[in-house]
């Protein structure tokens, strides 16, 4: 048993342990000493005294869905929404005219806690169509439809999709995953938006109206027609009992996206695994030929949208990244700095990201890694000079040794607003005496 005193998921002691008892390979000894431990918890924790402890109808009334808590809750589904998407400034919607709003759970109540939400409230979930009706207070007229279920179509949906559609003056799709496609023991092969749903956004994109797409799902996706070519779209996951009041705050600007990817999306679902530290291949494009570098023959080595990508309702831009000294000393220091600036005319929040390269090791070293980020609050026009300081330690990487640490040589670094972004500013760490 190696120490384990519970198998929870194998089933292996259950099927095998009785019969290696009898046997005499597991003494009993051995059981007798597992059982003893996993007694002593839950004697510990108070359980043979009171084993209901944890489920106390006064502690719940006080404590469960308190306004502060679902405040809370709220502001945690606006922050982690990204932005990866929005052509011709579509987002945010004005609280005026028709919009419909499709989509196989936008009504639906059972998928908004997520996966591995045990024995959830469901009742206590707001839906996408009750933060939209609540937000617009009828300023604006909403026409709601399913379109289709997650993975299987839903006769005369996407006829009704397609007639709301073309009575609106703008269309929000909410597609991707349902709970029970996400988590665990969940991996997919094709990790793009289920093939009815992608009829339905192709139905709806016919009509020509103006379309945001608003993803749910617990992973990247590989976007394709329709929802990959639609003018705003917006990554939302799995937000929990606020969503609906998360994501029509930010849809309709009462609140600007500030959320950033903590993954790269894939051209294509044959990428995977696609992630932005990669290491580099033994066949890197060194002139314009491109016959031998180590690429897809159907689309690009990029990602669609990048690690720490997410966009929000102003601009930014950056200067180029700058360094304190072309080299330093074994035991010095070295600062990287950048002038970020709100060239929009809102107020915005920015995430500025420090990126490095190890360009030369004895262990080969991804292409980028992340080494910390600023959060900025800027006013139109502000600019602000944001700032990091490396030191050896910082450089450092696990060896064979099993310890880390640094080796001398140059490194590239970059201050930007994604793992794709930036022109590099170089350093030497010089070797130490």
């Amino acid at each position: 048993t190696a120490g384990c005193d519970i198998s929870m998921q194998s089933g292996l002691y259950w099927k095998h342990l009785p019969d290696l008892v009898k046997s005499g390979r597991v003494p009993m000894s051995v059981v007798d000493t597992a059982v003893r431990r996993v007694l002593y918890v839950k004697k510990a924790m108070g359980l043979f005294a009171n084993p209901y402890r944890s489920l106390d109808p006064v502690r719940e009334a006080r404590d469960v869905r308190r306004p502060d808590a679902i405040a809370l809750a709220r502001e945690a589904g606006r922050k982690s929404m990204v932005l990866l998407k929005n052509e011709g400034n579509l987002l945010p919607l004005k609280k005026e005219g028709k919009i419909a709003l499709i989509g196989p759970a936008v009504s639906q109540k059972g998928d908004y806690p997520g996966p591995w939400a045990n024995f959830p409230d469901y009742e206590s979930c707001v839906t996408v169509e009750e933060g939209f009706r609540a937000a617009l207070d009828g300023k604006a007229k909403l026409t709601v439809a399913r379109g289709s279920d997650y993975e299987a179509p839903i006769d005369g949906e996407i006829d009704k999709a397609v007639r709301l559609a073309k009575d609106a003056d703008v269309v929000v799709l909410l597609l991707g995953e349902s709970a029970s496609m996400s988590g665990e023991a969940q991996a997919r092969v094709d990790i793009g938006i289920p093939a009815p749903q992608l009829a339905l956004a192709e139905a709806v994109a016919a009509t020509g109206k103006p379309i945001v797409i608003l993803l749910r799902h617990g992973r990247a996706l590989a976007l394709t027609g329709a929802v990959k070519a639609a003018p705003a779209i917006m990554a939302t996951w799995f937000l929990g009992s606020e969503t609906g009041n998360s994501i029509a705050d930010v849809v309709f600007g009462d609140y600007a996206p500030q959320g950033r990817l903590p993954v790269s999306f894939p051209q294509a679902s044959g990428q995977e695994p696609f992630y932005y530290n990669h290491r580099r291949t033994g066949r890197p494009q060194l002139t314009a030929d491109k016959a031998y570098k180590a690429r897809y023959r159907e689309v690009t080595d990029e990602p669609l949208y990048p690690f720490g990508h997410g966009l929000t309702y102003s601009t930014a831009s950056y200067s180029a990244t700058s360094v304190s000294a072309a080299s330093i000393p074994w035991g010095g220091s070295v600062t990287i700095t950048a002038t970020v600036t709100n060239t929009g005319s809102r107020p915005m929040h920015e995430v500025a990201q420090l990126y490095i390269n190890d360009k030369v090791a004895s262990l080969t070293q991804p292409v980028r890694s992340l080494k910390g980020i600023k959060h900025l609050d800027l006013e139109p026009g502000q600019s602000a000079i944001v700032s990091f300081t490396l030191s050896r330690a910082d450089l450092g990487f696990v060896h064979p040794d099993k310890k880390s640490y640094a080796e001398p040589g140059a490194f590239d670094v970059w201050i930007a607003p994604n793992a794709a972004a930036g022109t590099p500013a170089t350093f030497i760490l010089k070797a130490g005496a």
